[in-house]
């Protein structure tokens, strides 16, 4: 299974997800960007995508929620290590209230950073799990040690069939 990732304004790209409806694909947006998913067995619809394979998935895509990615960089001779430690943790969350879904995603095209993308009915569900223990117990940086090649970084999303009204205000802040 593979993922496709391309980024554009929220009209574009919803418009290329009608147009494949049949496609799995998840949009996604915030107030400073939207981006579209594709994930499938073959090739994508996509131009020029950033693209992953599937290391370990829980749950399906929904069409409503909240969804972090944790961006994380990751040595070319340690990736091993990484995959072995995380390769198969996509259910790492799934007993969480307000838990959808996870993909633990490995690049593909030119870059060192693999993604864990969950997925949550809302932003509150996702704050509450990061205070609770098991978000602890995955601290990625203290139990695997110096394996990163840079920082690691969460964005977030909302999954919803209306576009975010971007504040001038919410826009300053960011």
């Amino acid at each position: 299974m593979y993922i496709y990732i391309t980024s554009g304004t929220y009209p574009f790209l919803k418009k290329i997800k009608m147009k494949h409806s049949k496609e799995n694909m998840l949009l996604m947006q915030s107030v400073r960007s939207a981006e579209i998913w594709h994930e499938t067995e073959g090739n994508t619809v996509f131009k020029s995508p950033r693209k992953y394979e599937v290391l370990d998935a829980e749950g399906s895509f929904s069409n409503e929620g909240f969804v972090s990615c944790d961006h994380i960089p990751v040595r070319d001779e340690n990736k091993p290590i990484f995959e072995f430690e995380f390769g198969n943790k996509a259910n790492m969350a799934k007993h969480a209230d307000g838990f959808i879904a996870a993909r633990i995603l490995r690049p593909l095209s030119h870059h060192d950073t693999y993604l864990i993308m969950k997925m949550w009915h809302n932003e509150k569900k996702y704050r509450n799990w990061l205070d609770s223990n098991d978000h602890h117990h995955m601290d990625i940086q203290n139990k695997m040690g110096n394996i990163f090649s840079g920082p690691a970084y969460t964005s977030t999303f909302i999954v919803s069939k209306d576009e975010i009204e971007k504040d001038d205000n919410e826009l300053e802040k960011l």
